[in-house]
């Protein structure tokens, strides 16, 4: 699997390029932290493209805030 870091975040996040589709990695947790990754929907690329990191940020807070974010994250690769 091949990937590219397309943005690293110093609020404990990445947005990755993987297989041609945008991918956000964001560490999660309190006290046992993990990582999980999201598949970025048409809308969401769309904002990033567009925003830029203030679009990544709001994605990552959200998925923070509520790790399973609706069933769409998976652990990410150790």
């Amino acid at each position: 699997m091949s990937e590219e870091v397309v943005y690293q975040s110093p609020l404990m996040y990445r947005l990755l390029r993987e297989q041609g589709q945008l991918v956000i990695e964001v560490v999660v947790g309190g006290f046992a932290m993990s990582a999980v990754r999201v598949r970025l929907s048409a809308d969401e690329a769309q904002a990033y493209a567009s925003e830029g990191s203030r679009a990544s940020d709001r994605l990552a807070n959200a998925i923070m805030a509520d790790p399973p974010f609706g069933g769409r994250s998976t652990p990410a690769p150790d």
